[in-house]
């Protein structure tokens, strides 16, 4: 009979060269006769782990964990289980015991970090990935979680320079590079060069480690002219996620004699929106839990004509997959305020305002198309809730605010709207994120306000509303919204027009500080769009003081809105059709 120990030498031997099915079996054989061999379990849940069938490992982490509680490495092995089955407070708790036992482990550290980061306990990741920081910076997910940890605090600016410090030690990783990208976004002195530099390293490191696949898709011939296009979508937002609600029209008016999309999900998350977006499309195919080759595969194999991005470099993309080619033209569009900085995307979505003609197109990969009068058509999710008595007495106190995620609150803005609360002596400001469940979001930004010369006691904090109607009547606590600046918001502009709010954008030099001049624009309210911070203080005060006019917004806003062209769901897909039409029609002529 075999030896305990033997079998585990083998099943050891076997697992470090990557065959875990058989390391599994000589574990089985072992644990038959020894069923309490803390090191066997431990190895049983680790090969399952890298064999992705989680819920069997979750019995042999806990055994290992149980039999030998002092070994750091099997509460570790545990707390990744139950993680991610997505209970994280016992994850986190038996990461803390690891950290207990391993406080010399960076690991250890990285480990209970990015499971509070996850848990959105921002200010304790963060001292915990500064506890990893301090033993090693040769780990980059040290880094890269302590920078989501400042981002999601309001800190982005402080992000930056962690990842921009993390890629001086550890240059061209890719998550550091794709950082980088994202949080330049995020800057407000960064120039339009420095965005461009940004994503383009981020895009020539992506394709250098990108090869094409021999498996072509064959060049359309101007007999295809004329047909039927196949359109895919690939997205982690196919949910109750702001996305969809700018996805859902081109499905929902989509005429399926012209085109037939395709949406690729890349998030195992579903909801009713999700099975709303489904029944709209004609295929939906879920790729999260498959490699970017296999995902390109599958879409060759459905004979895609266009495969459209809508997520960029946001988290969970799988913007990627545009570098495997997988259809004859790529293109991305709506999720992301900037080009990929990849050569091998041939498109990207925008319009004249967002993107005007010259220097914009200097500063994008892909060629620009220009989807005007707007690049966005928007349609709530459900009904919204009715809107509020619009008259606005004298004696009530002007309250100004904003819904944009806290990591959008740069200094130089919230000097801005500290201005305007000096100017208005009795005004309120209310500001609602999901980051304000964690107290170091919340001190950040009261410390941001306090700092700029106004009692944070004049500040009302919300917390996420996940009901979306309530989330809606939320803007009732608003009488002007106010656009955050270099990062503008779409959602959140268009959810306070729906709600008869007027929002004041700050107008910028690039897509991510225009998006709220398009919208503006398209809505038919250009006269709140301000070109200067001086200029957004005096119109946000000149609202403010205009009760008449105030009440008359609140009275005309919204249906000024479900008028407008944002709003125009056939005209929209119209537009998008003929836009994606052209370039096919481009394609299948070209030259061969």
């Amino acid at each position: 009979m075999t030896s305990p120990e033997t079998l585990y030498q083998k099943a050891v031997q076997t697992a470090n060269q990557g065959n875990y099915e058989l390391a599994q079996i000589f574990l089985r054989e072992l644990l038959s006769a020894h069923p309490h061999v803390a090191k066997a379990h431990h190895l049983m849940a680790t090969t399952m782990m890298k064999m992705g069938t989680l819920d069997k490992a979750l019995p042999h982490a806990r055994l290992a964990a149980q039999l030998q509680p002092t070994n750091a490495a099997s509460r570790w092995v545990l707390g990744i289980c139950l993680s991610n089955g997505g209970d994280l407070v016992n994850a986190i708790r038996e990461f803390r015991a690891g950290c207990e036992l391993s406080p010399n482990d960076p690991q250890a550290w990285n480990n209970l970090g990015q499971s509070m980061l996850e848990a959105r306990q921002y200010s304790q990741a963060e001292t915990a990935l500064r506890r990893g920081l301090a033993l090693t910076t040769s780990i980059p997910q040290l880094s890269i979680g302590l920078a989501w940890a400042l981002f999601h605090s309001g800190r982005a600016e402080e992000a930056l320079a962690v990842a921009q410090a993390q890629n001086a030690r550890t240059p061209n990783e890719i998550p550091i590079l794709a950082m980088i990208a994202i949080l330049s976004l995020y800057k407000t002195d960064a120039t339009n060069e420095d965005l461009r530099l940004a994503h383009v390293e981020l895009g020539r490191r992506v394709e250098a480690t990108t090869p094409l696949s021999p498996i072509r898709v064959p060049d359309p011939t101007p007999a295809d002219v004329d047909r039927t296009l196949r359109v895919g979508f690939i997205s982690p937002d196919l949910y109750g996620h702001s996305v969809s609600r700018f996805l859902e029209p081109i499905l929902r008016h989509c005429d399926r004699t012209k085109l037939v999309p395709a949406l690729y999900s890349c998030y195992h998350l579903r909801d009713e929106i999700s099975g709303r977006l489904e029944s709209m499309c004609g295929l939906w195919c879920d790729v999260f839990k498959i490699g970017d080759q296999m995902a390109a595969g599958e879409m060759r194999r459905h004979g895609l004509d266009i495969v459209i991005d809508l997520a960029g470099h946001t988290p969970l993309n799988r913007s990627t997959l545009l570098c495997h080619r997988p259809a004859p033209i790529t293109m991305t569009y709506l999720g992301y305020p900037h080009s990929t900085g990849y050569t091998r995307a041939d498109y990207r979505i925008v319009d004249s305002i967002t993107d005007p003609p010259g220097e914009s197109d200097l500063c994008s990969t892909e060629k620009l198309l220009r989807l005007d009068p707007c690049f966005l058509c928007f349609v709530p999710p459900f009904e919204p809730p009715e809107l509020p008595d619009p008259v606005l007495e004298d004696s009530t106190p002007i309250t100004f605010g904003t819904f944009n995620s806290a990591a959008k609150f740069s200094p130089f803005i919230v000097g801005v709207w500290a201005r305007i609360l000096k100017e208005m002596p009795e005004s309120k400001l209310v500001l609602k994120s999901y980051q304000f469940s964690d107290e170091m979001a919340r001190k950040h930004v009261l410390g941001l306000i306090e700092k700029n010369g106004v009692d944070p006691a004049r500040v009302e904090l919300l917390l996420q509303i996940p009901q979306t109607n309530e989330h809606l009547r939320a803007y009732h606590k608003m009488h002007i919204a106010l656009d955050a600046f270099p990062y503008h918001g779409t959602t959140t502009t268009c959810e306070a027009l729906l709600m008869g709010v007027p929002v004041i954008t700050l107008a910028g030099d690039s897509h991510r500080s225009r998006v709220g001049v398009s919208l503006l624009n398209a809505v038919g309210m250009p006269e709140l769009i301000a070109q200067s911070a001086d200029e957004y203080v005096h119109k946000a005060v000149a609202l403010a003081r205009d009760r008449a006019r105030l009440t008359q917004y609140r009275r005309t806003l919204r249906a000024q809105m479900e008028s407008s062209v944002l709003m125009d769901g056939p005209g929209f897909f119209a537009r998008f059709e003929k836009l994606l039409r052209d370039v096919w029609r481009a394609k299948c002529l070209a030259p061969r």
